[in-house]
């Protein structure tokens, strides 16, 4: 009876001792699960960060979009051009106004809204999809980027040497350079990307491309880039609307080992659009004149630090333009002959960027951009008039944390037009007076 009271008790021992055992190794699991999903490439761990941009903005002045071409306007809102007709008074017309009105013309605006996802694959290669909510009106979704990236570091024993490659929907180099160094792309496109305000609709360069690019970085001190695209922008994807590539070089410079925030940058793209068509459907025989290549040069200097960020970059972007007389509609007697002109422009883009924030418990920030632009004479692109436009603008305001950041902005935009002879019944437009309050918040 002993006996088998004693076999009961250490039966029941055992049994009670084998429970915690148990209990831990059903713990384990879920951990040992969990980790092993960590190491499983196959599961979707991406990063995903997004970022807005809002305002508030109050207009005034000749509110002048790029769209086309700006000139002189009316004086006194009519249209005084013949006044004079033979010696004998005529009516006056009314003029369509040129500038908005100061009175209602304030307005909240959702800028853009982008969401990125990353994602790690391998040691040595990544993905970044992001895409672009541009609200106008009817928003529009657009794959802003959308590419595979090569990056591999090699140790030295005189520096590192990194070697970066991307292929897709790619950042343009120097677009993307000049938004690194100034991080005022919330406030505005930098004025290379934004040509058209100040080089009377013309553009040069975009934002983004698909195509590939290619970068090897010396010792922290020297990033050469090269990238091959389409050249329309990311707006036009893979629908190209001619054959011509675009072939940008990006040379950085970081002269003195002890001045990292230094930089001193050498830029260049060259594009053939390849736009001349023929179409002879149509009588009299008709004269065509396009853009077949546009290419800029340029270089700049900045300061890049966490308190103070300052820089400028200058360009002289150039287009040619293409002329086409045709002789005749008959395929059996069509002929023709062409010339080329170019259009030549100076682009200076500057900029300040102060944030107290990184020194102080305030966190105080400062900004500021002056942009010129100038159309140089052409007797065959403007009839030998050269237009100038100036913008300066600046702000104060506060950035609360890294995720969000305020500022009260004033932007004054001024418009000069040169011509041979003067016209007292024309002037130039109104300056563009506007005020915003613009944010930016991530997340």
């Amino acid at each position: 009876m002993r006996n088998k009271l004693i076999l009961v008790f250490l039966t029941a021992a055992v049994i009670a001792c084998s429970l915690p055992a148990f209990s831990q190794e059903k713990e384990k699991a879920p951990a040992e699960a969990e980790k092993k999903d960590e190491k499983d490439p196959s599961k979707l761990y991406v990063d995903l960060s997004g970022v807005m941009y809002l305002e508030w903005a109050y207009f005034s002045g000749f509110q002048y979009t790029g769209g086309s071409e700006w000139g002189k306007v009316y004086r006194w809102g009519i249209n005084a051009d013949n006044y004079y007709a033979s010696g004998v008074l005529t009516d006056l017309l009314g003029a369509e106004s040129t500038n908005y009105s100061r009175k209602n013309n304030n307005t909240f605006r959702m800028r853009r809204v982008y969401l990125t996802l990353k994602k790690q694959i391998g040691e040595m290669f990544s993905v970044k999809v992001t895409t672009d909510i541009e609200p106008t009106g009817q928003d529009f979704i657009y794959l802003k980027y959308g590419f595979v990236q090569f990056l591999k570091n090699f140790g030295t024993p005189v520096g590192d040497v990194e070697l970066k490659a991307q292929l897709g929907k790619i950042a343009t180099p120097v677009i993307g350079m000049t938004d690194y160094l100034n991080d005022l792309r919330w406030l505005g496109p930098n004025y290379l990307n934004n040509s058209k305000q100040v080089l009377n609709g013309k553009s040069f360069d975009d934002s983004a491309d698909l195509g590939g690019a290619v970068s090897l970085t010396l010792f922290k001190m020297l990033k050469m880039e090269y990238s091959f695209t389409n050249g329309e922008g990311y707006k036009a994807d893979n629908n190209e609307t001619y054959g011509g590539k675009a072939h940008t070089l990006l040379v950085s410079v970081n002269p003195v080992e002890y001045l990292k925030e230094v930089y001193v940058n050498f830029y260049g793209r060259w594009e053939d659009t390849n736009k001349n068509k023929i179409d002879i459907g149509v009588d009299p025989p008709i004269k065509y004149r396009g853009v077949d290549q546009r290419y800029y040069i340029g270089f700049g200097a900045a300061w890049y630090s966490d308190i103070i960020k300052f820089g400028l970059n200058f360009f002289t972007p150039v287009m040619h333009n293409s002329q086409t007389i045709f002789s005749s509609i008959d395929p059996a007697e069509f002929y023709g002959y062409r010339s080329r002109h170019k259009e030549k422009f100076y682009l200076i883009d500057s900029w300040l960027n102060v944030n107290l924030g990184a020194i102080t418990p305030a966190g105080i920030i400062i900004v500021g951009r002056c942009a010129y632009g100038k159309e140089m004479k052409s007797l065959l692109g403007n009839d030998r008039q050269s237009r100038e436009t100036i913008v300066l603008a600046g702000g104060a305001g506060y950035q609360f944390s890294k995720y969000f950041r305020m500022v009260l902005y004033y932007e004054n935009t001024m418009y000069r037009l040169g011509t041979i002879l003067h016209d007292k019944l024309k002037r130039d437009p109104t300056p563009n007076n506007n005020v915003y309050i613009k944010a930016e918040v991530k997340y």
